[in-house]
């Protein structure tokens, strides 16, 4: 027999909701993560999972800020004067905000699970 708990988390590979699944009869005590559309992980697997997404959506943050920031110095000079000078300056803040997360991705460590 088996019971699932719906845990506060979602896969890592999709997205969706995660359940915990712990086997009472056949093999007490063994329990896997499995979300609604099927991935299935270990603890172990679970936490590598997690670290890559975490890892996978700070560089997509790091993409998205300079892009914008590329974007708006592109089109600065097509907007009147005023509005152009806060576009650039919004655009300096977005590049610094990408270095911050840099340096975060530069210290994130995954979790230890060997």
């Amino acid at each position: 027999m088996k019971t699932k708990e719906l845990l506060e988390a979602t896969c890592p590979e999709c997205r969706g909701p995660l359940s915990e699944v712990r086997e009472t009869t056949e093999m007490p005590g063994l329990r896997q993560y499995k979300c609604l559309v099927g991935h299935v992980y270990s603890a172990r697997t679970l936490l590598q999972g997690h670290s890559e997404a975490q890892e996978k959506a700070l560089w997509s943050a790091v993409v998205a800020l300079e892009e914008s920031a590329v974007l708006a110095e592109k089109v600065a000079s097509q907007l009147p004067r005023e509005v152009a000078r806060r576009v650039r300056m919004q655009a300096s803040v977005k590049v610094s905000q990408a270095a911050e997360i840099r340096k975060i991705l530069e210290r994130l460590e995954p979790f230890q699970t060997d």
